[in-house]
C-alpha cells in the first residue's frame, strides 16, 4: 500500500504527540513493506526524518503561488471551518495533485487542523490519524468550580461540529483508546474507526546508569498542553505538600516546552525544580528514582507514560494516567488515587532499592509486549485493508 501523510509539520525535538504518532507510524509501516510518502508546509529538519525511508516528500506551495490540482468541493460547513482553520485553498489542491503525482492508495492526515487538506482528494483512501476525540478532549478539562476552565466547553462545541461537518470525507478515523472511539462515533458520526494504540521506542527509550538523587520524582510534557498543566496544578497543590511534610528533602523535577505563567508560578514551591526545553530528556530521567504521571483530565494514551516505561523506571500514577494502555494491570506500576496514597506509594519506592528494581523491570518487559509500533502498524494497516477498494 501507498500511502501519503499530510501535516503541517514534522518538528525536531518531537515535543508533541502528533509528532511522535506519525514519525513512528510511517517508519513501521514503511518496516512492514509499505511505501511512505510526507507532505508538509515547511522542509523537516533532517533530525526530524532521520531513519524514515520516504519515497515521496513534498512541501506545500507558498502563498500567492499559482494554483495545481484539482479544486476541492466543500459544503458550506466544511468552507466555513476551511476559513476558521485558515487553511490556504492552493494547499487543499496540492494535497490532491501530491496523492496523484505519488500514485498514492491513500491520504493520511494528521492533526486537528487538517480535515480541509481533504477537501479535493478522490478516488483514494481519506484517512483521518486523530489519536484522540477533540470534543471529549476539552470536556475532561471542564471543573464545575474551576470557571478558568469553562471555555473548554465551548472548544468541545466547536471541534465536535467540525468533526461532524467533514465526516462525508473520512473513509477511516485512527484513535488510541475505546473512549475515543465511543466518542468519536457519537460526536462526528463516523462508523469506520480503528483504535490503534501507541507504541514506544524502546531501544531509543532504554534504560540509562546514571547516579540517582535521593528522594526524587519527575514529570515531564508539553508545559502549555492543558491536562499535563491540570496534572501538575492538582499534584503540586493537593499532592507534594504532604510528600515534603514526610520527606522534607524530597525533590520535584519538572521537564518540558514553553512553560506557561502558571506552571513558572508552581515551580516555586520547596523542593521542585523547572528545567524547560531540554532537546533529549532521557539522561536527566535516568538520574530520578520515581515518575509520576499525576492526570485528573484529558483522553488518549500518554506518550510520557510508555517512555518511562521503556526506561525502565517506577512509575507512581493516577487512573487516568492508564486511559487506553494494554493489559495495565501487568505492568506493576503504583495507582495512587488520594494525597496519601500518593505519600505512602513515594515513600515506599524511595525506602527500597530492590522494589524500584523490580518495578522498572516490570514495567519495561509490559510496554515492550504490549506497545510496539510494528504492531500499532499492523493494525492501523488491517483497518485501511477493510475499506476495499475507492470508488473515484
Amino acid at each position: 500500500m501507498r500511502l501519503l501523510f499530510v501535516k503541517d509539520a514534522l518538528s525536531w525535538p518531537r515535543s508533541s504527540g502528533h509528532d511522535v504518532h506519525s514519525f513512528h507510524m510511517m517508519q513501521a509501516l514503511a518496516r512492514l513493506g509499505h511505501e511512505v510518502g510526507l507532505l508538509t508546509a515547511t522542509e523537516p529538519p533532517p533530525e526530524a526524518v532521520a531513519g524514515l525511508p520516504l519515497a515521496f516528500q513534498r512541501v506545500f506551495p507558498k502563498r500567492g503561488e499559482p494554483p495545481v490540482g484539482p479544486a476541492p468541493s466543500f459544503r458550506w460547513m466544511q468552507r466555513k471551518f476551511q476559513s476558521y482553520w485558515g487553511i490556504d485553498e492552493n494547499r487543499v489542491r496540492a494535497v490532491a495533485q501530491s496523492a496523484a503525482d505519488m500514485n498514492a492508495d491513500g491520504v493520511v492526515v494528521v492533526g486537528l487542523n487538517v480535515l480541509p487538506y481533504l477537501g479535493a482528494v478522490k478516488g483514494r483512501l481519506r484517512v483521518w490519524y486523530a489519536a484522540d476525540e477533540w470534543a471529549w478532549h476539552h470536556i475532561s478539562q471542564v471543573r464545575a468550580f474551576s470557571p478558568r476552565t469553562w471555555g473548554e466547553m465551548k472548544q468541545a462545541f466547536i471541534k465536535g461540529m467540525y468533526e461532524r461537518a467533514y465526516r462525508e470525507k473520512l473513509d477511516r478515523v485512527s484513535v488510541v483508546t475505546d473512549a475515543d472511539r465511543r466518542a468519536m462515533r457519537w460526536v462526528a458520526g463516523v462508523r469506520g474507526i480503528d483504535v490503534v494504540p501507541n507504541g514506544v521506542d524502546a531501544d531509543h527509550f532504554a534504560p540509562l546508569e546514571a547516579p540517582q538523587r535521593e528522594r526524587s520524582c519527575t514529570f515531564w510534557g508539553r508545559l502549555g498542553f492543558g491536562p499535563n498543566v491540570q496534572a501538575l496544578e492538582w499534584f503540586c497543590g493537593k499532592v507534594w505538600p504532604k510528600v515534603r511534610a514526610a520527606h522534607p528533602d524530597a525533590t520535584f523535577t519538572v521537564y518540558g516546552f514553553s512553560p506557561t505563567p502558571v506552571i513558572r508560578e508552581l515551580v516555586k514551591r520547596d523542593g521542585i525544580e523547572l528545567t524547560p526545553d531540554l532537546p533529549d530528556l532521557r539522561k536527566e530521567i535516568a538520574t530520578h528514582q520515581v515518575v509520576v504521571f499525576p492526570f485528573v483530565s484529558g483522553g488518549g494514551i500518554k506518550n510520557k507514560f510508555l517512555e518511562a516505561a521503556a526506561m525502565g523506571k517506577p512509575i507512581v500514577c493516577s487512573s487516568v494516567a492508564l486511559n487506553g494502555l494494554r493489559n495495565p494491570s501487568e505492568s506493576g506500576v503504583a495507582v495512587a488515587s488520594s494525597p496519601s496514597d500518593w505519600v505512602r506509594a513515594l515513600g515506599e519506592l524511595w525506602s527500597d532499592g530492590a522494589k524500584r528494581t523490580a518495578a522498572g523491570a516490570a514495567v519495561r518487559r509490559w510496554v515492550i509486549e504490549r506497545h510496539s509500533w510494528d504492531a500499532a502498524a499492523r493494525t492501523a494497516a488491517a483497518g485501511l485493508a477493510k475499506c476495499g477498494p475507492v470508488t473515484p
